[in-house]
């Protein structure tokens, strides 16, 4: 009985290593062995975007590909709130308030060959987690609406962590969030350092004055989701009614996505994940960092940011005590 429980996952991780180019691997100083799809400049996370294919030639087709003027774009680093305002700006732009099944993913440019998007219908939500340096050129040339996210790297960190380390191979990272910590401060992870990555964006922003970019603060969603989204609503100009942007943030509130997730998620996607729990809605929030920091790792985090990052015109809300006192 036990090997027929093990035999679907099993032929899931075979299907997906016939669809995966040929990975890179490294060991980080403390042993821990991680597979990456070699993007060039950064780490790819090993999206099986087919065996005929490669993640140098994946982004800088993306970077390329045919950009249509109601095109909507959403770009962040990962576990910055994505799946979770992807979801309100689909709501949006079909005008519901009913949570979809699976639809925010077809438009995921990490994951699928570019020609996969030209048969989208329009207008087409894309999603991206690449560097500023590989979002698509006519993004910016025709000016279409983009959202950048932003959330506080200590969250960022942890929910990170815990996603990697419930994945199956090759997308696990095995050893301790400490361990996983002290990588991506002193080396960076998948889609490289995130402090660069955040600066990288400012300084991408900041060269188009003219307001094409969406800044969507993570923090301030969860202070204020209804606000939140009619500013969503107001940028992309997607006409909804207050009425139905409240009805949106209600719908996409952390518990009701996790609950829809858990019980659509489909089966070979659950494979994926050593637990069989899906990790895209862990606890949402703003602090868990505060349980899984040592005071060590807190002092050193806090003088890596202040050395790379006093640039940086975010000001971070890192507990809810913070926000609440604001």
């Amino acid at each position: 009985m036990e090997n027929q429980k093990e035999e679907p996952s099993k032929k899931k991780q075979e299907q997906t290593n016939m669809m995966m180019p040929k990975l890179a691997q490294i060991a980080d100083r403390f042993g821990n062995v991680i597979l990456f799809g070699n993007a060039g400049d950064f780490w790819q996370v090993p999206f099986p975007i087919g065996a005929d294919n490669d993640y140098r030639t994946q982004v800088r087709r993306a970077r390329d590909m045919e950009i249509r003027t109601d095109d909507v774009l959403i770009c962040s680093y990962p576990k910055s709130g994505l799946h979770w305002q992807q979801e309100i700006i689909n709501m949006l732009m079909k005008k519901t308030s009913k949570i979809t099944d699976g639809e925010t993913s077809l438009g995921f440019l990490d994951m699928m060959p570019i020609e996969h998007f030209s048969k989208l219908p329009s207008p087409r939500l894309l999603v991206t987690h690449v560097p500023y340096r590989y979002v698509p050129k006519q993004a910016f040339e025709k000016k279409i609406k983009i959202i950048y996210l932003d959330r506080n790297p200590k969250d960022v960190f942890v929910s990170f962590y815990n996603h990697m380390h419930k994945n199956i191979p090759p997308f696990d990272y095995a050893g301790s969030f400490e361990q996983f910590f002290y990588l991506n401060i002193e080396v960076g992870y998948m889609y490289g350092d995130l402090f660069d990555y955040r600066m990288e964006w400012q300084r991408g922003i900041e060269s188009h004055p003219d307001g094409s970019v969406f800044t969507s603060i993570y923090e301030e969603m969860i202070l204020d989701p209804i606000g939140g989204v009619k500013s969503l609503n107001r940028y992309v100009d997607t006409g909804c009614s207050d009425e139905l942007c409240e009805e949106i943030a209600s719908a996409c509130s952390f518990d009701n996505m996790k609950q829809h997730k858990e019980k659509t998620v489909q089966p070979e996607f659950q494979a994926m994940f050593q637990d069989k729990k899906i990790p895209f809605y862990r606890k949402g929030g703003v602090g868990d960092w505060k349980n899984w920091f040592t005071d060590t790792m807190n002092e050193d985090y806090d003088k890596e940011y202040k050395k790379r990052m006093s640039e940086y015109k975010t000001v971070y809300k890192y507990t809810l005590d913070q926000m609440s006192s604001e």
